[in-house]
């Protein structure tokens, strides 16, 4: 069977179950701080339907992709390990990513490796697959994954140790530069670029969720009667259909402080009932304000607590 793969979202359909926020976590060396994780993993207080907990529209693409394709669902994320999405999970907060609310990598002494992160969650997490074995699951069927910059980063030693003929059935959807991508990758790659995001694109969206929209995009115009194709022919099936997209128009958008930031999501809160996505919205489109989405994130959770 097909299988898609695709990442985690911070956004939580869910409460997070108690003592599930990285933040809680003591600061220790990494394998301290892993089993306390896994501990605290072993003992939730409650467990949901994987397609339940999370949200956002990279994580909906992916859901609807694998309806289409009939396909099993795998979730990567950097709080429990691949998940396979037929079993329930806890709701968590737990991330890779600098600067988050509860990144990991403030809890661990010394310099923090993601790739580490991830070789000590397989070991501790109660829902952590071996990806190995799940690929290797999908027999002569296709392996679509729709990751981040950061994802691949955390999972290239797992992807480097797949078999070639492994590698041949998989295809790889990212706005990851090319060159951040080990070379033995780099032709599971679909050549998906910003045209994805311009005027005569049917999938057009945020970056946040390009890789789920690369994904959707293939899944529905290139896949259907090339199933069996190579790496090269696909990708080269995806150039020939993006050949007469024009690039997007660059907006030059004003950048502004945090406190200049706050003010407006003030100011505009109750208009937007208070949704993050539809404020990222205004800010983009009516005021013409720039704010990359995770710092944007954490202004209007601050937001949210003062008004809450």
């Amino acid at each position: 069977m097909t299988i898609v793969i695709t990442t985690c979202t911070n956004r939580k359909r869910k409460p997070v179950s108690q003592g599930l926020h990285a933040a809680s976590l003591a600061v220790g060396d990494l394998t301290d701080v892993a089993d306390e994780w896994g501990r605290r993993l072993r003992q939730p207080d409650q467990l949901f339907p994987v397609m339940e907990v999370y949200g956002g529209r990279s994580f909906q693409e992916a859901k609807a992709v694998a309806e289409r394709l009939d396909a099993d669902v795998f979730v990567i994320s950097a709080g429990l390990g691949l998940v396979d999405a037929s079993e329930p999970i806890p709701s968590y907060a737990c991330t890779v990513l600098d600067g988050a609310e509860d990144g990991i990598e403030p809890k661990v002494l010394g310099d923090f490796s993601s790739m580490e992160w991830w070789d000590h969650l397989k070991r501790v997490s109660p829902f952590a697959r071996d990806l190995l074995e799940v690929v290797a699951s999908a027999e002569d069927r296709l392996v679509l994954a729709a990751l981040s910059d950061s994802y691949i980063r955390m999972l290239s030693e797992d992807l480097m140790a797949l078999a070639d003929e492994r590698l041949a059935r998989l295809r790889v959807f990212t706005r990851a530069p090319l060159d951040r991508i080990p070379v033995r990758l780099q032709p599971c790659v679909m050549p998906y670029d910003d045209r994805l995001d311009g005027p005569a694109s049917p999938i057009k969206g945020t970056r946040s969720d390009f890789a789920g929209r690369a994904l959707r995009h293939f899944s529905d115009y290139i896949l259907p009667g090339a199933e069996g194709d190579t790496p090269d022919r696909h990708s080269q099936a995806v150039r020939e259909a993006m050949e007469e997209w024009p690039f997007p128009s660059m907006v030059e958008r004003q950048r502004l402080s945090d406190d200049e930031i706050l003010a407006l999501l003030h100011e505009h809160w109750e208009a937007a009932r208070g949704s993050t996505s539809a404020l990222l919205r205004v800010f983009r489109d009516q005021l013409n304000v720039a704010c990359e989405q995770g710092r944007f994130a954490a202004l209007a959770r601050q937001v949210r607590a003062e008004l809450s």
